[in-house]
């Protein structure tokens, strides 16, 4: 089965290849992106973080391969830039839930754009993969992804325990994303409707 690409209004979402390793492996070095996706310290080096990069490509490209469904790399529309990824896999330590995994470039963390990016992620495993449920898990001092969590309506569970880290757990179901973007395709169209009455 071949990998999908996904577009939202300002992204491109492929799996990424190892020719992406270095400009993922500049987000491995940045201790405010690492701190809220990894366990580890940042990479210390440029070959490094290129190193780590590689290593968490392959197991995104084995998820791919597995079950046909996994993590895109996003990518700006304009300029071809790696903005970070987002997608779905299976975390073992957890059961093997499907879990929703985001990384976002601090360059990009205002103006919305993780949001979009995550959007695009739930409506192709609830609209076009059929999924039932999905979760997610945070660290709770992680502010702004606690914040997306709710804003999409995810439920949280009791919290868990990965890697020594007390994480947050929650859980979305497709029936819960569908009446919460509904009512968010409903106002897009207002909105849109409404600037070209004021044109």
């Amino acid at each position: 089965m071949s990998s999908p690409a996904l577009e939202t209004d300002r992204a491109i979402l492929r799996p990424l290849l190892p020719t992406d390793a270095p400009a993922l492996g500049t987000a491995m070095r940045d201790s405010n992106v690492t701190e809220t996706i990894t366990f580890d310290p940042p990479a210390r080096t440029a070959d490094e973080g290129t190193e780590r990069a590689l290593a968490r490509i392959e197991e995104f490209a084995k998820h791919w391969d597995r079950h046909g469904f996994g993590i895109f790399g996003a990518f700006d529309r304009q300029t071809e830039l790696l903005v970070g990824y987002c997608g779905f896999r299976h975390i073992e330590e957890f059961d093997n839930d499907v879990h929703l995994s985001t990384m976002v470039d601090r360059p990009y963390w205002s103006g919305g754009l993780a949001s979009e990016i995550i959007r695009r992620n739930l409506e192709y495993v609830f609209l076009e993969r059929d999924f039932d449920i999905v979760y997610t898990a945070t660290k709770e001092f992680d502010g702004p992804s606690v914040q997306i969590t709710k804003r999409f309506g995810f439920n949280r569970e009791d919290d868990r325990t990965l890697r020594q880290w007390s994480v947050c757990y929650y859980n979305l179901s497709r029936e819960e994303f569908l009446a919460r973007h509904v009512a968010y395709l409903k106002q897009r169209l207002l909105d849109l409707n409404t600037g070209r009455a004021a044109q």
